[in-house]
């Protein structure tokens, strides 16, 4: 019977820490980042039968979330890969990165998808990765790449975002109804 009258107890203080404890949130990287560039190589003259790009200096264009500040015009390394035909990557590691002070910024693509679009004479390039940031947790993302005019321009972007952390509502939720049960079934036991 002493176990009963004092599970409650132990019950409510487990409840109280979980509670007052810190939560550990992770450090994730949130926002978008865009390149553009002139002069990119393909492997054809004619754009809709291209399988593989280079980009000489791509440079930010735009940047928002985690990503801001980081200054317009910063030169990125990009990695060209092989996207469409028999020797297509599955992934590129890293697809791009660059360094602003002691901040090294990063992105690895894991997957790769494209689709030319005949009526925009445009490739559609894209898929999923890893975006990575000194400070920040690794974070999942998207990114996607429009290569046009006979791959006279690029326009990059790519984006991260951290997925929803649980709010904690439901266990809490469940822990208090444990309490309340086990309460009730102490004073029904006495």
């Amino acid at each position: 019977m002493r176990t009963i009258k004092t599970l409650p107890a132990i019950c409510a203080a487990a409840l109280c820490a979980f509670i007052l404890a810190p939560s550990a949130r992770a450090n994730q990287i949130n926002g978008s980042i865009g390149f553009g560039a002139s002069g990119v190589s393909v492997n054809s003259l004619t754009l809709s039968t291209a399988t593989w790009f280079a980009v000489p200096s791509p440079f930010i264009t735009v940047e928002s979330g985690t990503y801001s500040g980081v200054p317009t015009s910063t030169t990125v390394a990009f990695n060209g890969f092989t996207f469409s035909g028999p020797s297509e990557v599955t992934g590129v590691t890293p697809l791009w990165s660059f360094t602003v002070g002691s901040t090294t910024y990063s992105f690895n693509a894991t997957s790769v998808s494209s689709f030319f679009n005949a009526g925009l004479n445009q490739w559609d390039i894209g898929g999923a990765g890893t975006a990575i940031e000194t400070g920040f947790d690794n974070t999942p993302g998207t990114w996607n790449v429009n290569l046009s005019q006979s791959g006279s321009t690029f326009v990059f972007d790519s984006s991260a975002a951290a997925a929803p952390a649980p709010d904690g509502g439901s266990t809490v939720t469940l822990l208090g109804a444990s309490f309340i049960g086990l309460v009730t079934l102490g004073r029904k036991s006495r």
